[in-house]
């Protein structure tokens, strides 16, 4: 037996109305505006932090550079500061000092007659010695 056909209806069949060219695009727009927010979460987010981390590590090492030059020339000052506090108690020792103001200034010793102590104090602010001459009792 031969199969039915369909017929065709006299009456037309329901169309849905037409989109306005608003929906149709606000849809379009909307979707591609989805899309590039995956887009950019999904690939441009983790490839902009990848670069951040690279930068963020080329200037921390570049640091750990100069901070290790700067340290070393801070070690460098010290030493250069200790040898020249030797150098000043060198040079500023009495058995330095003595013969030069001797021989090159004509500087003398002084000697017993030469020392005169015209008033002497006590640590305790007491002086040293007789009795107090001065001005006239009131």
């Amino acid at each position: 037996m031969a199969a039915p056909q369909r017929r065709a209806s006299a009456r037309p069949r329901p169309v849905a109305p037409p989109l306005g060219r608003k929906r149709a695009d606000g849809a379009v727009r909307k979707k591609a505006a989805g899309r590039y927010r995956r887009f950019a979460v999904v690939v441009v987010l983790p490839v902009l932090l990848m670069l951040g981390s690279v930068y963020l590590h080329t200037v921390s090492a570049g640091l750990s550079g100069r901070v290790a030059s700067l340290e070393e020339r801070v070690a460098q000052a010290q030493v250069r500061g200790e040898r020249l506090e030797v150098r000043v108690a060198e040079l500023s020792g009495a058995d330095r000092i003595r013969p030069l103001a001797t021989k090159k200034l004509g500087m003398q010793d002084a000697g017993g007659e030469d020392l005169k102590a015209y008033r002497a104090e006590r640590e305790d602010g007491t002086y040293d010695g007789g009795e107090k001459k001065g001005g006239e009792q009131r």
